[in-house]
């Protein structure tokens, strides 16, 4: 099982979608994935259901393709001399989180804890994806995330430059 994971999951990131997407949360707590974020999941990864949890105590949503989450299941069952860290990490994903099916319209569920947490009801998110899981934001905490991001790119163009960066 572990070797047809690791091939879904070969090179993720070349062909996860770019850029951001903003939407809403729905009276029935549900948050719409773009097109181009439902055709990855379920065509290049091959999945149909997503994990839509938080592991940071709901300051941010990941939705994470099945695949992807229980790779990351697989990799903390190695991690011995983490388990404090994978116990910790687990109890903030299992409380907030829910395995979803996006319905016919891309909406997936976010659980009633993790949007009462974070004060999600109607309110505008901003989805950007990391590594093949889609990482959404309040509208406020993503404008703060670009003010900082601001300050650190002029370094970071640099550095990455130097390194081959086109």
């Amino acid at each position: 099982m572990a070797d047809s994971i690791l091939d879904i999951l070969q090179n993720t990131a070349a062909r996860q979608p770019l850029g951001s997407f903003e939407t809403r949360c729905d009276e029935k707590g549900r948050i719409r994935l773009p097109s181009e974020w439902l055709h990855f999941i379920a065509h290049d990864l091959k999945d149909t259901r997503v994990f839509c949890t938080s592991l940071d105590s709901a300051s941010t949503i990941r939705i994470y393709p099945e695949s992807i989450w229980r790779y990351n299941l697989a990799l903390f069952e190695q991690q011995l001399e983490l388990a404090a860290e994978v116990d910790a990490l687990l109890t903030n994903a299992d409380y907030y989180g829910v395995l979803s099916t996006p319905d016919t319209s891309g909406r997936v569920l976010i659980k009633a804890e993790l949007r009462a947490r974070m004060e999600l009801l109607g309110d505008l998110v901003v989805g950007t994806g990391k590594r093949g899981v889609i990482h959404v934001y309040r509208k406020t905490d993503h404008q703060a995330l670009l003010v900082a991001a601001a300050q650190a790119v002029p370094d970071a163009i640099q550095k990455l430059t130097r390194a081959g960066m086109r």
